[in-house]
């Protein structure tokens, strides 16, 4: 039997990749057709889809798109290595589903307690809420934790709400300039990121080095705290939180290029 083959736009909606995005990952390398058409138009190939499904669980692993290139670089198409990746990304849904469980038990005895014309306690609502939350415990030391409360206490409830409306509605654009494949100097994209920097900017007690804090703490947390991002927010697929920061990052360099230049 001959091998089966995809046009861009086939693969785009099997796969739920965007065609734009199919087109980054081929600017860059990382994912390209195996053959064209005598017209040019690109033909995936089954090596092709394979290495898309590679892709798109390292970076829903927590990967950035160069860290995937690294981890591709050298990598065999058998089935040895996607054993290896298969496992990984096996291990990582079920701690997911694990999660997504315990937040179901919660919610099914709120509900119990509701069908008993009963009011739950707050211990109920803030334990049910607890695990929709980024934690951010979990990574911020005692000092940084301070500064953000006395940040918060200080700017009062209702602007922390308008700087978080802000913030998602930045973010969730920059996610489809992302999926889009915008490159990441277009004006439409800078002027995300100029408005990012004064949201930013009214809420980061200390200025440059509390960033430069939390710059730190994203790389050494950046997996975990992806994935709780894409939990808050609902999110799936192509696109993760991880990548939207990886790509604001980027779009942040090449603005203070830009102007240096």
């Amino acid at each position: 039997m001959s091998e089966r083959r995809w046009s861009i736009g086939e693969l785009a909606r099997a796969s739920g990749v965007t065609v734009r995005t199919l087109h980054h990952y081929d600017r860059i390398g990382l994912v390209s057709p195996g053959e064209r058409t005598p017209s040019g138009h690109r033909r995936y190939l089954e090596a092709d889809v394979r290495r898309l499904y590679r892709v798109r669980t390292l970076c829903g692993l927590g990967l950035s798109l160069d860290e995937v290139a690294v981890v591709l670089r050298d990598a065999a198409d058998d089935p040895g290595s996607l054993r290896g990746l298969l496992t990984a990304q096996l291990a990582d849904l079920e701690a997911r589903a694990a999660r997504i469980e315990e937040s179901a038990q919660r919610l099914r005895g709120l509900l119990a307690r509701l069908a008993a014309d009963a009011m739950p306690g707050p211990e109920q609502f803030l334990a049910t809420l607890e695990p929709m939350s980024v934690d951010a415990g979990r990574y911020l030391s005692a000092a940084q934790l301070q500064a953000i409360t006395e940040r918060a206490a200080k700017l009062g409830p209702r602007a922390i709400e308008t700087l978080k409306t802000a913030w998602l509605e930045l973010f969730t654009r920059l996610r489809q300039h992302l999926l889009d494949g915008t490159p990441v100097d277009d004006p439409a994209v800078q002027e995300l990121v100029a408005r990012w920097r004064e949201t930013a900017a009214a809420f980061h007690p200390g200025g440059r080095p509390f960033e430069a804090a939390t710059t730190a703490l994203w790389e050494d947390n950046r997996a975990g705290l992806g994935r709780e991002l894409d939990e808050r927010m609902g999110w799936a697929g192509p696109g993760g939180a991880a990548e939207v920061v990886d790509y604001l990052r980027k779009a942040r360099a090449a603005g203070d290029e830009e102007k240096d230049g």
